[in-house]
């Protein structure tokens, strides 16, 4: 008798499921704290929910208790009045004023002092633009220009393909609005 004739001799069939990470893990969990195998729960569940002795159990408990749910909601909006309260204007004290005047309007960030891993800073142009600005004018990658910049002095110039062109390393800086320095970049 050939082997694909043969009845197979199998007490069920296997049932494959697809569950979240966070699910399998509480089901594991719970399995263990039993004492029972997996599967075997898995399938008391099954026999459970198909009986109806699940659905039955669940009838009024799962009801959402509505006055619990306003109360918890009152206690929100408790908390949050009071966090506002706490950070009020008046409570907040006030930056210092700028050391330097600020530059002029043109000029999208100011110069910070230079670091002393990076030597002397060139004091930018007004062509000057940011690396964020150069990967979108030149539709190319911004951390590449970043990688580039973190291992070179200001006034290197990264020399790239003719469509995106020339352009040198002005140094970091900090914008007007403030915020962490960023590479200042302009065209060679």
């Amino acid at each position: 008798m050939p082997r694909d004739a043969m009845p197979r001799d199998r007490k069920g069939a296997q049932l494959s499921l697809e569950l979240e990470p966070q699910l399998l893990e509480r089901l594991r969990a719970r399995a263990a704290a039993e004492g029972r195998p997996l599967a075997v729960m898995v399938r008391r569940w099954l026999e459970a929910g198909l009986s109806g002795a699940l659905e039955q159990q669940a009838g009024p408990a799962a009801v959402p208790d509505l006055a619990d749910l306003v109360e918890r909601v009152e206690r929100l909006e408790a908390e949050l009045a009071q966090l506002r309260r706490s950070a009020s204007p008046e409570r907040v004290e006030p930056l210092p004023a700028p050391q330097s005047p600020a530059p002029a309007a043109a000029s999208p960030a100011r110069v910070n002092s230079p670091s002393p891993e990076r030597g002397s800073q060139i004091t930018p142009s007004g062509d000057a633009i940011t690396t964020a600005q150069l990967a979108e004018l030149t539709g190319t990658n911004r951390s590449a220009w970043n990688n580039w910049a973190r291992d070179k002095q200001p006034g290197a110039v990264r020399k790239m393909p003719p469509d995106v062109g020339q352009w040198r390393l002005v140094g970091k800086a900090t914008p007007q609005a403030g915020g962490p320095a960023r590479w200042l970049w302009e065209p060679v």
